[in-house]
């Protein structure tokens, strides 16, 4: 994909995981070339879990076609093959070779829908030159912090009445009030 000099430096590098392949992300409405999208096949994605090889296989092509889409469309892209990123011992140690390979200013990445993936992101550091940002996914109708708000800690909650409250707030679903 893109082609980047190792003494250049970028101001933003954005991480998009594999289940974030999504074109309609605020991230996506301008261009900058001061802005790099890592798209990385990771072993460690490979690994965690057992998975069917056909599985991978279909997931890894979505991403590079999602890479080669964002290129297309004027975006700076590095997209690392699973062979590629089998240099790096996770995602880790890859984002803080980039960071410090491209003096990268700010690292920012959409907030993962898998626990492990939030705890690793959030857990690891990045040189104090490097300022870390997590944004939402947009992957959902509610923005995770709202459903946060809904949901109060020690208090019963069921989930029919937060999707009868969704539907009336969104319109959907209804027939009128109902």
């Amino acid at each position: 994909m893109t082609d980047i000099s190792i003494s250049e430096r970028l101001r933003t590098l954005r991480l998009v995981l594999g289940d974030q392949l999504n074109h309609a992300h605020s991230w996506y409405a301008e261009t900058d070339p001061e802005v790099l999208y890592l798209v990385a096949e990771l072993p460690q994605e490979t690994n965690y879990v057992r998975h069917h090889v056909q599985k991978l296989c279909a997931f890894f092509a979505a991403m590079q076609a999602f890479a080669g889409e964002l290129e297309r469309t004027g975006h700076r892209v590095m997209h690392l093959t699973l062979d590629d990123a089998v240099a790096y011992a996770d995602l880790p140690e890859l984002i803080g070779s980039l960071c410090e390979r491209f003096e990268v200013e700010r690292f920012e990445y959409q907030l993962p829908d898998e626990f492990r993936l939030r705890e690793q992101l959030r857990s690891f550091e990045l040189p104090a030159s490097t300022s870390i940002h997590e944004c939402d996914s947009e992957h959902f109708l509610l923005p995770e912090d709202d459903f946060g708000r809904w949901l109060k800690p020690g208090r019963h909650k069921r989930m029919e009445s937060f999707y009868r409250r969704m539907r009336k707030r969104l319109g959907v679903l209804m027939d009128g009030d109902e």
